[in-house]
Parts: C-alpha cells; structure tokens; sequence
C-alpha cells in the first residue's frame, strides 16, 4: 500500500522514477523497489520521498476502504515507522481520503522520553500547529528552539523546517494539526 501511494502521488506530480531519485540522492532501482513494496523505506527515506513531492508524510498512509467520518479512539490509523520514536493516531480523517476531501488533519502524537521526531528538520507545503497535552517538549524551527509545556502551542508555517525532542523522562502526548494545499 505504502509504494503504491508513492507511486500515485509521484505520477499526479509528473516526476520520473529518475527525478524522484536524483531529489532525495538515491538510484532508480531503490525507488523502483519501493513503490512495489519489495523494500521498506527508512524513516529518513520515506521523509525526503515527502518532502521531494511536496506532501505530509501522513499522505502515504490512505486506505480508501473505511468511511472516516467519525474516527473512533479504537480504530484511529495509527503511524509507527521503524527506526523513530513517535507514534501518530489521526483525529480526523486523512486529507488524502477523496470520499471526505478534509481540509485539515489532527493528530494525536506520544514521543518517547530522551528522543527526537527525526534526526534531520522536516519540511512541508502545509501550515501545523503543535499543542502539548502532557508533558514536556522541545521544538526545533530551523536552529531557533521552543520549549513548550503542557497547555502550550506554536504554530509553524509551510516550509519551515523544524524537528522536535522531548527532553524529559516520561513519555509526552500531544495533537498537531496540519493544513495542507490541496493537492
């Protein structure tokens, strides 16, 4: 499923196999590979993917078969990707869902203690804003840092990178809501 909304994403975009490579600094053959889901990408692969084609990570995860108009607690998409910290539950149902066709995405987030979102800042064409329920967190807007508390928000506009770590020993919990361009 994962390669195949690569792929739909890649070819409503116009890009070659060879153009999605050379963007993210890999061969045509990994691209290839992954959009026939022969291989799984890494965390940090399936974020420059993002990235060069300009969408949320969270695109790659639409399963046209639910009715996601309510989104039950119990069967929230969740988002776990191997080599990361956080896991993602979506609130609301998926931008990517033409049934709906939202125009936002809430997500429910719990960074575990002493970890990073990601080793590099991640970029999008989409406005986010960060609410901390529990706990503590760190967000990194390019190099400048917020620390942000239970109760506390920020708000980050399209193309800015940033990353965030939570610097505690307890697990924090939080909602992110992204307003992407409608692709």
């Amino acid at each position: 499923m994962l390669g195949y909304r690569i792929r739909e994403i890649r070819h409503k975009k116009g890009m070659t196999l060879n153009e999605l490579a050379s963007e993210i600094d890999v061969t045509a053959s990994y691209i290839s590979q992954v959009e026939r889901d022969i291989i799984e990408p890494s965390l940090s692969s399936l974020r420059k993917i993002a990235v060069a084609l300009g969408v949320p990570l969270f695109t790659f995860l639409h399963d046209d078969t639910v009715d996601p108009i309510v989104v039950r607690a119990s069967e929230r998409r969740k988002l776990a990707l191997p080599e990361s910290s956080i896991i993602y539950e979506f609130v609301t149902p998926m931008v990517a869902d033409q049934k709906v066709q939202p125009k936002m995405e809430i997500i429910h987030f719990q960074l575990a203690p002493k970890s990073w979102t990601s080793e590099e800042n991640i970029t999008h064409e989409a406005d986010e804003c960060i609410f901390v329920i529990d706990g503590e967190l760190e967000i990194y807007l390019e190099e400048k840092r917020y620390h942000l508390q239970a109760g506390d928000s920020i708000y980050i506009k399209e193309n800015i990178g940033h990353r965030f770590y939570n610097p505690t020993n307890q697990t924090v919990k939080g909602l992110t809501n992204i307003a992407p361009a409608i692709y």
